[in-house]
């Protein structure tokens, strides 16, 4: 089955790598060519990405909330969940907005995240304090809040057309998010996956040492880790070496979730949103300067 429509100077990427999508879960990443500086494409594709992106939050958060612990809560993530899908398709089949209508579009499209901005910190405050009892950790409420803070700062330099990544930037955003989603990952499995559940606690440690200390203490704490990274991707350094490995791992774990191969307590669709945050991240590192 064919991915959605795209905008003109985009690339889509799928598990396959050829185009076709592994049904139901999976949904294509579609990213700038790896030439393309215009920030009109950037800021539709990131735009179209993280609208979606958004709209699961809204809905992980929504499958957390028992409505007998949270139903006011639960009733507005559902509410942001529809906006931010709405939003999505606006954007899809709207396309990459006109030069003269950049700055409003990135505008228009902050004005619709912030104020879920302040859900995410409202209520993760709320967790932390006990006055909300939902299943949400409030990790996870920090976890996505950053993610929507950042999104929001790209806006704001994509509408003063700067379309360029910083490495130091990304690596450690992204280091930083990857280390997270692998304790989600670990503390969802199911406690008889030994084996995936210390491969994922591994990583985690990984890219907490690359973030922190950078690629010798990362070799340090993990030596066989970053190797075995190394090995499978000789052909980078070694923050993207990992952020492949752990995309490869994602992709292989979104599979056997799916299948049913891999006990879990973890939704496919959240399966394949980590997998694609993981291959934004390899995407935004080849690109950064």
């Amino acid at each position: 089955m064919a991915t959605a429509p795209v905008s003109a100077g985009t690339r889509t990427y799928t598990r396959r790598g050829n185009g076709q999508l592994e049904r139901p879960y999976e949904k294509p990443v579609i990213v700038p060519h790896a030439d393309e500086d215009d920030a009109t494409v950037h800021a539709w594709a990131d735009a179209r990405f993280w609208a979606d992106i958004m709209s699961e939050h809204a809905l992980f958060f929504a499958l957390l909330m028992p409505e007998e612990l949270a139903a006011k809560e639960r009733a507005q993530a559902l509410t942001f969940s529809r906006s931010f899908a709405d939003l999505h398709r606006r954007i899809e089949a709207d396309g990459a907005p006109r030069r003269t209508d950049l700055a409003s579009f990135t505008r228009a499209v902050g004005d619709e995240v912030k104020p879920f901005i302040e859900y995410k910190a409202r209520l993760g405050d709320a967790q932390r304090s006990g006055q909300l009892r939902s299943l949400v950790w409030p990790l996870f409420f920090d976890h996505t809040r950053e993610e929507a803070e950042r999104f929001d700062r790209r806006l704001e330099r994509l509408g003063a057309g700067e379309s360029e990544f910083e490495r130091a930037e990304v690596v450690a955003f992204w280091s930083d998010i990857m280390e997270q989603h692998a304790r989600f990952i670990a503390h969802l499995l199911d406690p008889d996956e030994y084996e995936l559940v210390e491969r994922a606690t591994k990583t985690s440690t990984l890219f907490r040492e690359l973030r922190a200390g950078g690629t010798g203490a990362a070799i340090a704490s993990q030596p066989g880790t970053v190797v075995q990274s190394l090995i499978e991707h000789p052909e980078t350094d070694a923050v993207l070496s990992a952020a492949q490995t752990i995309l490869d791992f994602k992709t292989e774990a979104a599979r056997g979730i799916e299948a049913a191969r891999i006990k879990s307590i973890i939704d496919p669709r959240l399966a394949d949103h980590v997998r694609r945050e993981a291959l934004k991240f390899v995407d935004e590192l080849k690109r950064a300067v």
